[in-house]
C-alpha cells in the first residue's frame, strides 16, 4: 500500500502550466476508450488490451476511483485545461507512469504530467522513493524519467496483455533526498507571498481564478499576492485584498493560521496564510478575475497550485475544529 496521507479526504485536482490532473469520472469512459483503442498504446503499456472496449474503460475508471477512496494508489486523468480535453492518464502505484493518446505525443504533455506527479509524491505525500520502468525502445518515456533525475537500476523483460511475448525494458528509481537536493542546489530565489481564507456568513470559502494570459491561467487560488520590499505580511495582505477584491480589512481581523514553503522550478514560495471573517465591502474580481464561494465538497472541481494542496487540507482541519467549514 502506498503511504497516501490524503486517504478519506476529497482529492484536490493538481494544476500545472497547461494541465489539470484530476480524478476520473464515469463520463470519461468514451474518451478513454477512444484514446486507448490504439495498438501503439497497448505496445507501450503493461495492462492495456487491444482492441480496447467500453467495458475496459469502465473497469479502469472503477479501479482508479477505488484507489483514491482507499488510499492504495493515485491514478488521474490528464486534462488540457485550455479546452478541457482528456489526453490520457498519469499514475502513482507500485511504479510511477503515464500514457497519452497518440495525437498528444511529442508536445511536452507527458513530461509536464510526470513532473507534477513526482512533485506530488515527494512534496505532498512525502514518499521516500519512486520506481518506474519503460520499454527499452520507448525513448521519449526514458528521456522524461532521466530528465527528472531517475537513475537506471537494471534491465528486465517486460510483458503486456496487449501483445504476445516479451520485450526488453529498463528499470528506474529516484529517492526523495536526491530530488530535493536538485532544488537546494539550484539558483531559485525565495518569493514571499501572502494569502487569506475569506469565509462568509454561509461558511463558504472565496477562490479566485487566474485570468487568461497569466501564468497557469484557469487555476483557482486563495486571494493574496506578493509582498513588497519592507512590507509586513498583514499590511501586504490588506493591500492585496483591496486591490484584488475591493474590500477593506483591518489588521485585527486577520488570524494567522499556517504557512506554505514549496520549491517551484524557478523560485521557492514562502507564503504566510491567514483567516479572515470580517471585512467592509462586497468582494468582486476588481482586476477582471472570476471569483467563487465554495464549500469543501466543491473544491474537487477547482484545480489549485501544488503549494496549496496541503495548505488547503490544513485549512480544512482548522476550520472544522472551529465549526466553520465542512
Amino acid at each position: 500500500m502506498l503511504p497516501i496521507t490524503l486517504k478519506n479526504r476529497p482529492f484536490l485536482p493538481l494544476a500545472t502550466e497547461r494541465l489539470t490532473l484530476r480524478p476520473f469520472e464515469k463520463g470519461d469512459v468514451p474518451a478513454i476508450t477512444a484514446l486507448a483503442n490504439d495498438s501503439r498504446i497497448a505496445e507501450m503499456t503493461a495492462r492495456i488490451p487491444h482492441p480496447y472496449a467500453l467495458r475496459d474503460a469502465e473497469n479502469f475508471i472503477s479501479y482508479a476511483q477505488k484507489g483514491l477512496r482507499k488510499g492504495t494508489h493515485v491514478v488521474l486523468a490528464v486534462i488540457r485545461r485550455s479546452d478541457q480535453t482528456l489526453m490520457g492518464t498519469v499514475g502513482l502505484e507500485e511504479e510511477i507512469g503515464y500514457w497519452l493518446g497518440v495525437d498528444f505525443w511529442g508536445q511536452g504533455y507527458g513530461k509536464e504530467a510526470m513532473r507534477a506527479m513526482t512533485h506530488f509524491a515527494f512534496f505532498t505525500l512525502h514518499q521516500e522513493e519512486l520506481r518506474g520502468c519503460a520499454i527499452e525502445d520507448n525513448i521519449p518515456s526514458r528521456r522524461i524519467m532521466e530528465g527528472l533525475g531517475f537513475n537506471q537500476t537494471g534491465r528486465k523483460e517486460m510483458s503486456s496483455i496487449g501483445y504476445v511475448g516479451k520485450k526488453p525494458g529498463v528499470s528506474y528509481n529516484l529517492f526523495r533526498k536526491d530530488f530535493v537536493e536538485q532544488y537546494r542546489t539550484a539558483e531559485r530565489p525565495p518569493l514571499w507571498v501572502v494569502a487569506a481564507a475569506l469565509i462568509n456568513e454561509e461558511g463558504q470559502l472565496l477562490l479566485a481564478e487566474r485570468p487568461q494570459g497569466s501564468n497557469m491561467a484557469g487555476v483557482w487560488e486563495l486571494p493574496g499576492g506578493k509582498m513588497e520590499d519592507g512590507e509586513i505580511p498583514e499590511c501586504a495582505l490588506i493591500r492585496e485584498l483591496r486591490e484584488e477584491l475591493s474590500i477593506e480589512v483591518r489588521e485585527e481581523d486577520l488570524e494567522p493560521l499556517s504557512f506554505a514553503s514549496y520549491p517551484y522550478d524557478t523560485f521557492h514560495l514562502i507564503m504566510p496564510f491567514y483567516l479572515c471573517r470580517q471585512w467592509k465591502g462586497t468582494p468582486h474580481g476588481a482586476e477582471g478575475q472570476k471569483i467563487a464561494w465554495v464549500k469543501l465538497t466543491d473544491m474537487t472541481r477547482f484545480p489549485i497550485p501544488p503549494a496549496d494542496i496541503l495548505l488547503t487540507h490544513r485549512l480544512t482541519d482548522i476550520l472544522k475544529n472551529k465549526g466553520i467549514w465542512a
